[in-house]
């Protein structure tokens, strides 16, 4: 996989350099949340020249056309997650012909499905992670699925649907979710 020059979406400090990538660190993030971050830090390290981390902790990467957010959350109980998607196009006319095909997609995968934000015509590919129990090529290889699968899928959305690509205007487009912990 060959890896882009990320954009800098609003908000986000763009890498420069392995030794001095992002390390964000959330308020009131548990402990387990840290570990995890160190080794997804760790691992895109390895895998990429470079990432940005936007304002509320969450790693953006730029594979292909694709934008990939790796987010670590966490739920109530203690437990974390980790979730890997990317937002494929924006501004889609949502119609019954686009949530059909979305829907037959979805049978297709075997990592990862499509959602649909409604309110923005977005159409996102996401998979998400048991935090507690994950390892480096677990999220290596989801990070991987869900960037070609995005990289696949979003012209012909654009083309077939409407809209446009995330990638189109990084800075003009809706964010991820707003903090950790938010699922």
């Amino acid at each position: 996989m060959t890896d882009n020059p990320v954009p800098t979406p609003s908000g986000a400090r763009p890498a420069e350099g392995a030794a001095e990538l992002p390390k964000p660190r959330p308020k009131g993030e548990p402990e387990k949340a840290v570990a995890l971050r160190d080794m997804i830090e760790k691992k895109l390290a390895e895998m990429l020249d470079g990432y940005a981390a936007d304002e509320h902790g969450n790693y953006v990467l730029g594979l292909a056309s694709a934008r990939v957010w790796v987010v670590p959350a966490w739920l109530p109980n203690g437990a974390s997650v980790v979730r890997v998607f990317a937002i494929t196009n924006l501004d889609v006319p949502v119609t019954a012909d686009l949530t059909s095909y979305l829907l037959e997609k979805n049978l297709e995968f075997v990592f990862g499905s499509f959602a649909l934000d409604v309110q923005h015509g977005a159409v996102w590919f996401n998979h998400n992670l048991l935090g507690d129990f994950l390892n480096a090529e677990e999220l290596e290889a989801t990070i991987a699925a869900v960037a070609s699968t995005a990289d696949r899928f979003d012209d012909e959305i654009k083309t077939t649907f409407g809209g446009r690509l995330y990638v189109d205007a990084p800075d003009a487009a809706i964010g991820p979710p707003p903090s950790p912990g938010y699922l």
